[in-house]
């Protein structure tokens, strides 16, 4: 456990908190009731592995709404999320209080930090959590020739569900 919160503060930034557990889907779900509370909801693309392949557990274990987003590439953007947001207003609408997307996307899309900085500095103007689903984020820094740290942490990600069961950590 020492080791591993010393890669993570090396990875991420002394500000960096990493709490281990056993799946993707348990650490998707566990990030994002961490940031939401019960009967909130997040906005992502369709076609999203939190909303299609996570057997319900957002809803079933954490009550999460999730408003999809329809892409064309499995990116959401700000326009596309901005979408989502509904009637603020209407107390029987589940309240947005993150976004969340995948890097690499489920459609083998790779956001850059440019685009990653555009959602997190929108979704902190709505007062949204970012969070990134990273099932597959080794990818994404190989595919942008960066460190982690350069399109999570630095572009304005608020939490981060580290993957590895997808890369073989099992």
């Amino acid at each position: 456990t020492a080791k591993f919160d010393e890669v993570i503060t090396e990875l991420f930034g002394a500000g960096a908190l990493g709490f281990p557990v056993f799946s993707g889907t348990g650490a998707n779900v566990v990030s994002l009731e961490a940031c939401l509370g019960r009967g909130q909801s997040v906005i992502c693309a369709e076609s999203a592995h939190i909303h299609n392949d996570e057997g319900g557990a957002p809803e079933a274990m954490a009550g999460i709404k999730l408003w999809p987003a329809p892409t064309t590439d499995g990116k959401l953007t700000p326009e596309l999320a901005a979408a989502q947001l509904g009637d603020l207003s209407f107390v029987h609408r589940a309240q947005p209080a993150a976004i969340s997307i995948s890097n690499t996307t489920e459609l083998g899309t790779v956001y850059s930090v440019a685009e990653i900085r555009a959602l997190a500095d929108w979704a902190h103007a709505h007062g949204l959590f970012l969070h990134l689903d990273g099932a597959r984020v080794s990818n994404a820094a190989a595919a942008l020739g960066t460190g982690l740290r350069e399109f999570t942490v630095d572009a304005g990600v608020d939490i981060l569900s580290l993957g590895g069961t997808k890369i073989g950590a099992l």
